[in-house]
């Protein structure tokens, strides 16, 4: 039996979310080599991925109007998602990347237990498995396996706390009513309110927003805007309504994936064995969370034809 047509487009969503937003670094390190502080590269990115959402709605016709209700629920998981954005930045100032993207990955195993202890959610044996997987391949890709773990507290905190947030954040989102609005509408408010967010913290951490220092910056902060932040967005947006956050969550594996293709072809980092391993004990994760997902369809299926 095939998986529901559903299924597939949020299995598929949820991918290209994943792949978008792991080509973060191919935009912002040239960006950052320019000598702009990380906080302002924030604050540019949500902003430009704004302007272009905005823009096509406003092509589109799309009313704009949101009630004060609504306007309190976005902003309260734009603070969650604008607070996971800073805890990752600023974890970056006490351990190395390949570390910090090891430790943000535990956002699968909060998003599985915070959907375990308030929604009931049972992890099915094919669905625990996904999820080792997925993080044994993304230790492996990290280069933790390559040198010695020296991290502070402080770095450690930091990106746990950005995993834990991004994980609340995509497990509030789908049972909030806001998932009705529509997904172009509900990204630009909270990419909206993540912006204001970002630029008040900015305002004491380094005493305001740094101007543009270039057209080279100037294109790949708009680059930014729109691959990695409007359509990784956007689209796990369109795979929450069709998708568990769960499951959603463990095809985030794709994003270690994509950064680190960018770094071994565009940035010539090594490509080494361990890196290797890792990619293919990430696309056993996603393999085995398709067929587990096909299984359980199969096993309902049966239940309700037997009842």
């Amino acid at each position: 039996m095939a998986l529901n047509n559903n299924n597939i487009r949020g299995l598929v969503e949820a991918s290209i979310s994943a792949i978008a937003f792991g080509t973060i670094p191919l935009f912002s390190i040239p960006v950052l080599n320019e000598g702009i502080d990380s906080l302002s590269l924030l604050v540019y990115r949500f902003a430009f991925a704004g302007v272009i959402i905005l823009l096509v709605l406003i092509a589109n016709k799309r009313s704009m109007h949101i009630n004060r209700g609504d306007a309190f629920r976005i902003m309260f998981i734009s603070l969650l998602y604008a607070v996971s954005a800073i805890a990752l930045i600023e974890g970056y100032k006490y351990m190395s990347s390949g570390i910090a993207t090891t430790l943000l990955f535990s956002y699968p195993i909060w998003t599985a237990l915070l959907m375990g202890i308030f929604f009931k959610e049972r992890l099915k044996p094919g669905a625990i498995l996904s999820i080792f997987l997925a993080i044994g391949g993304v230790v492996l890709l990290s280069g933790v396996i390559d040198g010695d773990f020296q991290a502070s507290y402080k770095g450690l905190l930091c990106e746990l706390l950005s995993g834990f947030l991004y994980a609340t954040y995509m497990v509030i989102l789908p049972v909030m009513r806001i998932r009705k609005m529509s997904s172009l509408k509900l990204t630009f408010y909270v990419f909206f309110f993540t912006m204001l967010l970002i630029s008040f913290y900015s305002l004491f951490a380094t005493g305001g927003i740094k101007g543009i220092p270039s057209t080279s910056a100037f294109i790949n902060l708009a680059l930014l805007g729109l691959v990695p932040t409007a359509i990784s967005n956007i689209t796990l947006i369109m795979a929450l309504k069709k998708v568990s956050s769960t499951m959603a969550a463990i095809l985030g594996a794709f994003e270690p994936v994509t950064a680190m293709l960018v770094g071994v072809l565009v940035f010539s980092e090594p490509f080494t064995v361990p890196i290797a391993i890792g990619l293919m004990l990430i696309i056993a994760s996603v393999i085995f969370l398709v067929l587990s997902n096909k299984k359980a369809q199969e096993q309902d299926k049966r239940i309700e034809e037997e009842a």
